[in-house]
């Protein structure tokens, strides 16, 4: 009994521990010599902001898979180019350039494939600064050129806002889900000159993170371009990671303290209310509480002496005002304690 109770105890301080995905150089900076492997996707709307939300995106399209890579800069056609770069991030064969460190990561260039077209940051962007946790901002300026190999194209200017705008429940295709995700908004907004004709653009970036992946796992962009005569053009990138899903992903519907005593709860996950089943073969002394996702106590469904036989009690986290998101629920039967995580859409 004692070795359950510290078990239980242990838990819930794991899971508070967990509350809150903080990014830092070491778990999440951009480090030469990793793969990220992605699969591409259709668009859909990010979803709200703010803390304990429940983004679902199991409907997600997948079109085709790619990979990106991080890389040496040395060993890139723009070596010469952006020599004050530590890191160089690949993909669909084109280069972005920056500096990483424990403080920040700084974009110092980009190059295109063919390495016929650069851009070069005399005031780099700033991608993220160290350590980074919801509620966590930044903002900036940025400016560069744009280059050929032969002579100089035009300019760019603009500014950047980075913030943590969201925690909580992220729903990936096959029902993989990811508690305590960070969402990074990052919004773009500048005018260049290329080849003299004037763009003024907006890029508008969310990416989600867990604790335990180098990579966002998800990563949604929407930008929109007004040309110099008025017209604009809109366009949008979606990808996700599965690769990431098959490790690191906790199922819902487990019990995470054996006992001869089964606890069910469905539906799980849930849109309005869920029910927990449970049968006990003697008269017992119960508790069956909820706690939020950090281990604070909500509601007692039930604390008490009971008979023998099958018991059934129904929750809702918008009954008790607290609404979507996931919690945890716990049934203490005579000292024993069964523990589930349930999630509220």
């Amino acid at each position: 009994m004692k070795k359950t109770l510290l078990f239980s105890i242990a838990l819930l301080t794991f899971v508070g521990l967990q509350g809150q995905t903080t990014l830092r150089f070491n778990t999440h900076g951009l480090i030469g010599d990793h793969t990220n492997n992605m699969n591409i996707t259709k668009y859909t709307e990010p979803g709200v902001d703010g803390k304990n939300v429940v983004w679902d995106f199991r409907n997600l399209e997948i079109t085709r898979d790619f990979t990106g890579t991080l890389e040496n800069p040395n060993i890139t056609k723009g070596a010469h180019i952006f020599n004050n770069a530590n890191a160089a991030l690949q993909e669909f064969n084109n280069y972005f350039f920056f500096n990483s460190n424990r403080r920040s990561i700084e974009q110092h260039g980009f190059m295109s494939a063919s390495g016929n077209i650069f851009i070069t940051y005399d005031e780099p962007f700033v991608k993220m600064r160290y350590p980074f946790s919801y509620g966590s901002s930044f903002n900036g300026q940025f400016s560069g050129t744009y280059n050929s190999t032969e002579k100089q194209l035009g300019t760019i200017k603009g500014t950047y806002t980075v913030e943590g705008d969201g925690i909580g429940t992220l729903i990936l295709p096959d029902d993989k889900i990811f508690e305590n995700a960070l969402r990074v908004k990052e919004v773009k907004e500048y005018g260049q000159i290329l080849n003299n004709q004037n763009y003024t653009i907006s890029i508008t970036t969310y990416r989600w993170y867990v604790e335990n992946h180098r990579f966002p796992i998800l990563v949604l962009i929407s930008s929109n371009t007004v040309y110099e005569n008025g017209k604009t053009h809109n366009s949008t990138q979606a990808a996700y990671n599965t690769k990431v899903m098959s490790k690191n992903t906790t199922s819902i519907d487990i019990t995470t303290i054996s006992s001869t005593i089964k606890l069910d709860a469905y539906p799980n996950p849930y849109k309005e209310q869920i029910t927990f089943r449970f049968a006990l073969e003697d008269a017992s002394k119960i508790n069956l509480s909820i706690f939020d996702i950090n281990g604070r106590y909500l509601k007692t469904l039930y604390k008490g002496s009971t008979d023998a036989g099958e018991k059934e009690f129904t929750f809702s986290g918008s009954g008790i005002g607290v609404g979507a998101g996931a919690y945890i629920v716990k049934l203490n039967v005579n000292g024993t304690v069964i523990t589930k995580k349930i999630l509220e859409l």
